[in-house]
């Protein structure tokens, strides 16, 4: 690759990213794993922000929640919004994952739309005591569309490359 292709190396890291998010595949337990996946991709984001600020904006806002979420695994004042905190969190990963379709010009519809079923599922499931397995299970379907989300920015990431 060349060193010198930004928006590819943006496109590369935002893909895997999104991945290695994928493969967390559960919902609890995994705030210092998603904060580092995160700041991977607001490098990315950081990359491409002379075309397009909004993704930056998003994966910044992502990476404030996280650090919350991080922080609040001790208890303190903010775990009472955790909860809260964690649905916003992966809303504004979908809604990253839009704007970046978008700019990378690649298909941005079946995606997102796919990807906001199990995501409302698990929305509303997060909050009630018994059903904690439909939110399990929810987020595991999210988490397997990301990798749908992956493919399609290393898609983006292939043709940046082979465009430069």
């Amino acid at each position: 690759m060349d060193k010198r292709n930004r928006l590819a190396l943006a496109y590369l890291l935002i893909g895997i990213s999104a991945a290695g998010r994928a493969l967390l595949a559960v919902p609890e337990n995994t705030q210092l794993q998603e904060l580092s996946l995160t700041v991977l991709a607001v490098v990315g984001y950081l990359l491409i922000c002379r075309r397009t600020v909004l993704p930056l904006v998003c994966g910044t806002v992502q990476l404030v929640l996280e650090l919350v979420l991080c922080g609040s695994q001790s208890g303190g004042v903010w775990v009472w919004l955790m909860p809260l905190l964690r649905v916003a969190d992966l809303w504004i990963l979908l809604l990253t994952a839009v704007l970046m379709l978008r700019q990378a010009e690649q298909p941005a519809r079946v995606m997102p739309a796919v990807a906001a079923v199990p995501l409302a599922v698990y929305t509303v499931a997060h909050f009630l005591p018994k059903a904690t397995a439909v939110a399990a299970i929810s987020f595991v379907i999210f988490s397997v569309i990301l990798l749908w989300y992956a493919v399609l920015m290393l898609r983006a990431y292939n043709a940046a490359r082979i465009k430069e």
